[in-house]
């Protein structure tokens, strides 16, 4: 009995016509999946891949254009950053100009009119020279009278 159970009876392999039936559906399900089920896949994956690649082309494009407007928008800030400056300087070198000129005016309005008021001094001091040179001749002959008599 031992040896009947230990003894082992390889299984026959026949090749029948079920093989080639399994080997048909095989074939068709295949064929089945591939055509409805493994190509969509297929496309959708790489329809997916497309845009996903597009969407980073065009983030990185869009990024480059900022940079550019960046750029651009800098450049021309100084520009005008600089004309700013420089109206400002011509502005300010203008009023500047312009207050000398007033100074200066002013300096020799005055200038003029104590050069009238120091001529009109002289006049008058002048004049109290000369009535003062009568007065003492007047008062010294006054004197000198009132010392001899």
């Amino acid at each position: 009995m031992l040896t009947e159970v230990l003894a082992f009876e390889s299984p026959s392999l026949d090749l029948d016509i079920t093989v080639v039936i399994e080997l048909f559906i095989f074939v068709l399900l295949l064929l089945f999946l591939r055509k409805f089920v493994l190509q969509p896949y297929l496309r959708a994956y790489d329809a997916r891949h497309i845009l996903t690649e597009g969407a980073r082309e065009d983030a990185q494009m869009l990024q480059e254009k900022a940079e550019e407007a960046r750029s651009e928008y800098n450049a021309a800030r100084q520009t005008a950053y600089n004309e700013a400056e420089g109206a400002r300087k011509a502005a300010l070198a203008a009023a500047n100009a312009e207050a000398a000129e007033i100074v200066n005016q002013a300096r020799a309005n005055t200038q003029a009119a104590m050069d009238v008021k120091r001529a009109a001094l002289e006049a008058e001091l002048s004049e109290a020279r000369g009535q003062m040179e009568r007065e003492i001749d007047v008062i010294s002959s006054q004197i000198a009278q009132k010392i001899l008599v």
